[in-house]
């Protein structure tokens, strides 16, 4: 009796330290992941619609692209949330895009203003606003949830156009560059009132994504499952439940437009790949702007004249009165 009694008290201890580690590793490997800072790069600080800096390695005008007359707004999202935005108004009711940074980025990015200037000097109206736990908005927890709750807030940013700024959903597009990206694409899952996407190397199919960008930060990729399963379970956040795939499967059919970088080592090419399969299964039209040159979301820079010039068109073609 003795003897059964401490086998099965060895037995309980063994499992709890199993699920200790378990739980213990997902925890450890989330936190490094997921967290994001919380605050703007202070390097991009100074940036703003007015004047920023380019990267040094691009010998790029940026002047043209400078927008001169802008406004500092406050969108509510949801949990409490409020987000930090530029307002860029350049046909007041026309025209309008939502530019949406990637991780641990925000809208002070270099990268997205410049998106930002090409599109304003067109003709498009602009809001540019930073995801939660980014730049000025709201420092939720300190780490992003895969689409889940950013997509919450593009689809605030979206209802706030309508609400507040009186433009017609016909009239609204998205474009996203990586994390932003993928919330682009994620967000017909809160909501239909948009016409077209952009995106630029757009992360597809997130689990192996995640696995991916495991093994970029130097973890074994199956500690995908114990990653997945705390966030579930002690941050309540299902970082697999909206995709891509299952957002565009339910949607509109707005059609795409997609700049990748051959040479992304961050959201490899093959993402690309599995947007135009979903798209084609599902009938949704799609261009595809592919260089063999260009690294994670370097196209912009690089091909500045025909990035600008496939941006604009797109635009005009899809969200154009």
């Amino acid at each position: 009796m003795l003897k059964e009694n401490f086998i099965k008290k060895l037995t309980y201890l063994i499992l709890i330290i199993v699920l200790v580690g378990y739980f213990g590793v997902g925890y450890y490997v989330y936190d490094v992941s997921g967290g994001v800072p919380c605050a703007t790069w202070e390097g991009e600080r100074n940036n703003s619609p007015s004047s920023f800096s380019i990267p040094e390695e691009y010998s790029i005008d940026q002047t043209p692209f400078f927008i001169p007359s802008y406004e500092n707004v406050s969108i509510e999202s949801t949990d409490g949330v409020t987000l930090s935005g530029w307002w860029m108004e350049r046909n007041p009711g026309g025209p309008t895009v939502v530019v949406i940074h990637g991780l641990t980025s925000s809208k002070y990015s270099s990268g997205i203003l410049l998106s930002s200037g090409i599109l304003y000097h067109s003709g498009f109206n602009v809001l540019a606003f930073d995801l939660r736990d980014h730049g000025d908005s709201t420092c939720e927890d300190g780490y992003y949830s895969a689409g889940q709750k950013e997509s919450d807030d593009s689809a605030a940013v979206i209802d706030w156009l309508i609400d507040i700024k009186g433009i017609n959903p016909n009239n609204i597009g998205l474009y996203g560059q990586s994390l932003g990206a993928l919330t682009a694409l994620q967000t017909g899952a809160k909501t239909q009132s948009f016409s077209a996407i952009a995106v630029h190397d757009p992360p597809v199919d997130f689990e192996t994504l995640v696995r991916e960008e495991m093994v970029y930060q130097g973890f074994p990729e199956f500690l995908f499952e114990p990653t997945k399963h705390y966030a579930q379970i002690f941050e309540g956040i299902n970082i697999t439940k909206i995709t891509p795939k299952s957002a565009l499967e339910n949607g509109n059919k707005q059609p795409i437009l997609v700049f990748n970088g051959l040479q992304d080592a961050r959201v490899q090419p093959h993402h690309t790949d599995d947007l135009i399969k979903i798209a084609n299964d599902n009938n949704i039209p799609i261009t595809v702007y592919r260089y063999e040159d260009a690294g994670h979301v370097q196209s912009i820079w690089i091909h500045t004249d025909e990035f600008s010039k496939a941006l604009v068109d797109f635009f005009q073609s899809n969200i154009s009165s």
